[in-house]
């Protein structure tokens, strides 16, 4: 072989190598783009839980189950209530970022790790009133994700976490233990 049949073979193989590098490094910074929009997205959902207007939300929401305790209430003084403005609100919120958690856009487990007590209450507020309403408008979906996400917590928190991770190992902060650096 000589040299002139050499320069291109090399230049190709050359070239072909950096194809390789430079899709297997724009894979990767995919990926840990895709995490990152993930993580985004996720303390988004988690603002929206817990931002001032839905608190205010359910703090409004107390007690609402008695304030309509029968179907005349329900059909005479609930629509164009400042109970039906809070509960679109909650509708608002809740209720998407449940949906997106259930058809699995945000990591449910990670949302209800994060604010599942908040939710479990939210939904213990409201949920007498919603089962009313369900039965009286004969409609089983209403605030179905954010029940399902409510469900899901509760799920949740009796899970066993994995036993070989350690950012969920009992004994991590027992006295006379040496603490751990929480693993990524």
């Amino acid at each position: 072989m000589s040299i002139d049949n050499l320069v291109p073979l090399a230049s190709v193989i050359i070239a072909f190598a950096a194809v390789v590098f430079t899709t297997f490094f724009l894979a990767r910074q995919t990926r840990e783009i895709s995490h990152e929009r993930n993580a985004l997205a996720l303390l988004d959902a988690i603002d929206r839980i817990s931002a001032a207007p839905v608190v205010e939300a359910f703090q409004q929401l107390q007690g609402v189950h008695e304030r309509y305790p029968t179907d005349e209430d329900l059909r005479s003084r609930y629509p164009g209530s400042a109970d039906e403005r809070a509960l679109y609100v909650v509708g608002q919120y809740m209720e998407t970022v449940a949906c997106l958690a259930r058809r699995g856009v945000l990591n449910a487990s990670l949302i209800v790790d994060a604010v599942g007590l908040l939710i479990r209450t939210h939904w213990q507020t409201i949920q007498p009133f919603i089962l009313h309403r369900r039965r009286f408008e004969n409609n089983d979906y209403i605030y179905e994700n954010f029940d399902w996400l409510a469900r899901y917590s509760e799920w949740w928190k009796d899970v066993p976490r994995p036993r070989n991770d350690p950012n969920y190992d009992p004994q991590q902060f027992a006295p006379g233990r040496r603490v751990r650096a929480p693993m990524t």
